[in-house]
């Protein structure tokens, strides 16, 4: 049987072509060389995803009953201080008399010695002023002030012509004219009662006592008839007076003055009681009546004018205080003395909890 020559040729061709694809060389590989990869498989077996974000921690119990009390203390703080402030008033000056005030200021006392007084003891003379300053400190309670206080006084005098209690104006022997340097450093204590007359304006009515130390010197000098002197006696004949400045002058020995033992000379100092003489080393204070007014325009400040009689004479006065009183502190919330407590540490676990990531996301890391 024949078979046809162009089925023979196809029937050729179909059965050589495997023979010719089995006989076509396979390329070399290059040494080293690693076989191409696409991008897509590339990218997923060299880079792993990202992992997911960690969740927040959720606060713990803990974490929240502490935050809780320190905010209810913060706020209880803020509103006691905020109703003790709108309750302090300083124009308010009332006080309470069952609570205790302290003042703590200067006090002046200006004292006139008059001319009348002296008399009670000498003749001529004239008025004679002296200052005196001080500290004081004022103890108030329910109207009674009790002041301690500790004052100095100046009792200089410029030359002032004395004569003799009850002698001759006309003698200039009688006559002596003395100088002072005298000072004396006083403490002591004045109780004072009030009386309220008006808003902060009160009358005040008590006394005063206390003790000082006397130092300076008291010049006592003789004198004798000058036509140029300028002493000049408010009685009697003897004219213009001048001090004698030794014994040899007339009239300046101690014969012409009684036989007295001490020649007043030359500017005399007469001698204290530890030396035998006449001028106090100590000497006390005594102030009654003493009245004033009171006045307090503010809680913190107090002031006074006063008037009254001493020994050495009549005097006035002025003070002012700063008062002591504070306005009105709470220490809610906080430790002693108002200070705020020390903020409590945070328990471990919450720490862990909150630096750590969650077992989710270390989970989600893994995949």
């Amino acid at each position: 049987m024949k078979v046809p020559f162009n089925a023979a040729v196809v029937l050729l061709a179909i059965c050589a072509a495997p023979i010719a694809f089995a006989q076509t060389p396979t390329p070399k590989k290059k040494k080293g060389a690693k076989p191409a990869a696409s991008a897509s498989a590339s990218a997923t077996e060299d880079t792993p995803p990202p992992p997911p974000p960690a969740p927040e921690p959720a606060p713990s119990d803990s974490s929240s009953k502490d935050s809780a009390p320190k905010d209810d203390a913060k706020s209880t703080k803020t509103d006691a201080s905020a109703s003790a402030a709108s309750g302090w008033d300083s124009s308010d000056t009332r006080e309470d008399p069952n609570k205790k005030y302290q003042f703590i200021g200067l006090r002046y006392r200006g004292t006139i010695i008059p001319q009348f007084f002296e008399s009670l003891f000498v003749d001529d003379g004239a008025t004679v002023y002296s200052n005196s300053i001080g500290i004081e400190w004022d103890r108030r309670q329910d109207g009674q002030s009790m002041i301690p206080w500790l004052m100095y006084s100046d009792y200089g005098m410029g030359d002032t012509l004395f004569l003799t209690k009850g002698k001759d104006p006309n003698l200039n022997t009688e006559y002596s004219v003395v100088n002072s340097s005298l000072k004396a450093l006083y403490v002591g204590i004045d109780e004072l009662w009030s009386m309220p007359l008006a808003d902060h304006l009160e009358f005040e009515y008590g006394f005063g006592v206390g003790i000082g130390v006397v130092f300076g010197d008291l010049h006592n000098n003789w004198v004798y008839p000058d036509p140029n002197g300028a002493l000049h006696p408010t009685s009697g004949n003897t004219g213009p007076l001048t001090e004698c400045p030794n014994a040899s002058t007339p009239t300046c020995d101690n014969g012409s003055h009684q036989n007295s033992q001490d020649n007043k000379t030359g500017g005399y100092v007469e001698k204290n009681w530890f030396n035998g003489g006449g001028v106090p080393v100590v000497f006390p204070h005594i102030a009654f009546p003493q009245l004033g007014l009171r006045y307090k325009p503010i809680k913190q400040v107090e002031a006074r004018v006063q008037l009254g009689f001493q020994i050495t004479g009549f005097w006035f006065g002025l003070s002012v205080d700063y008062g002591l009183e504070k306005p009105p502190t709470d220490d809610a919330g906080g430790g002693a003395g108002g200070e705020t407590p020390a903020p409590k540490k945070k328990h471990k676990k919450d720490t862990d909890q909150g630096d750590q990531p969650s077992d989710d996301a270390s989970k989600g890391d893994k995949n």
